[in-house]
């Protein structure tokens, strides 16, 4: 297959938008943070194909559940190494921890220009999460990826200052 194409410069843009909603629950006995739902609305500029599109958003979606929940690196401090490099040892998200993905596309932008939205809604979707595990259960976790430990930490000093 051969095909021919033309960059068109006046297709192109940046300046993205978007928001994030997301509902979790937390267990207060073991720390565990379930996701239940998430909804990502988010501008793409001229939609060339919405269910791309909307594919784009679930899988930024994903991305931000795995950095909010699971994906931390430990490091080596003295060697400055990862010490969990592989996969094997580095929680991803998997199908069991997906929630109810809602996905929107921003219509109100007239811009007829294509701009990048799946990574752009990670931003959003981050702080969703964190400010769903505070909501639910009362901690605020400033550093991510937000475990059981970091919850069940905060907790225990609540009970404490009580």
């Amino acid at each position: 297959m051969t095909a021919h194409g033309e960059w068109r410069q006046d297709l192109q843009g940046r300046g993205v938008h978007g928001v994030s909603f997301a509902e979790v629950e937390v267990d207060v006995e073991t720390g565990k943070v379930r996701p239940v739902k998430m909804v990502q609305v988010q501008d793409g500029g001229l939609p060339l194909n919405r269910l791309t599109m909307e594919s784009q958003l679930n899988g930024g979606m994903i991305q931000s559940l795995g950095m909010a929940l699971w994906e931390g690196r430990v490091m080596d401090s003295q060697l400055g190494l990862q010490l969990n490099p592989g996969f094997g040892d580095y929680k991803l998200p998997g199908s069991l921890e997906m929630p109810e993905f809602v996905p929107i596309i921003d219509d109100d932008d007239k811009r007829e220009v294509v701009i990048g939205i799946a990574e752009a809604c990670i931003i959003p979707s981050l702080g969703a999460l964190a400010n769903a595990v505070f909501n639910a259960c009362g901690v605020r976790v400033r550093e991510l990826p937000i475990t059981p430990d970091k919850i069940l930490s905060g907790l225990m000093g609540e009970r404490r200052s009580a």
